[in-house]
């Protein structure tokens, strides 16, 4: 059987239209927030001389809040605190952290999800300019760390 040029044509237009209809789900995806439910709760991860725990709720479909606190081990001294935000607003999912440090609270934009991996990217940022969570299973929960000077990835994450 072979194909006239009529026929490649309209294959081609049909393939065309598929690809954009599936990269338009999925940036629609990354657009929502439905597929971050998963980091509601409470998370712990020790990483050597520090441990963090970051608490997620929902506070309506468009915002989860979160806390995020760093303490140093053995003894527990708090070495830093951050309120955190998930957005989502104008078809995009926004990270927006505030730590003390900082006068203003810093966006990071979430320029990818796939396979369980949720980036997030501010280049006008210091440090980080690039957080990433990888989602787990109840076996490995979920990874984070910034990109730039340093890198932070748990040795051990638990759900609590």
């Amino acid at each position: 059987m072979t194909f006239g040029r009529p026929a490649l044509i309209a294959a081609a237009a049909w393939l065309a239209a598929a690809l954009a209809a599936a990269a338009s789900a999925e940036a629609a995806d990354c657009g929502a927030l439905e597929s971050l439910r998963w980091l509601l709760g409470d998370w712990k991860a020790d990483g050597g001389k520090t441990s963090f725990h970051d608490s997620w709720r929902e506070l309506d479909p468009q915002t989860f809040s979160g806390t995020g606190i760093e303490r140093a081990n053995p003894d527990g001294t708090v070495k830093g605190t951050e309120d955190l935000r998930l957005v989502a607003m104008g078809g995009e999912a926004f990270y927006v952290s505030k730590v003390s440090h900082n006068a203003l609270p810093v966006a990071f934009r979430l320029t990818s999800c796939a396979d369980g991996l949720f980036v997030f990217e501010n280049p006008a940022h210091d440090f980080p300019r690039r957080l990433e969570y990888r989602r787990g299973d109840d076996a490995r929960p979920p990874a984070r760390h910034g990109g730039g000077r340093r890198r932070w990835r748990p040795e051990r994450s638990l759900r609590s």
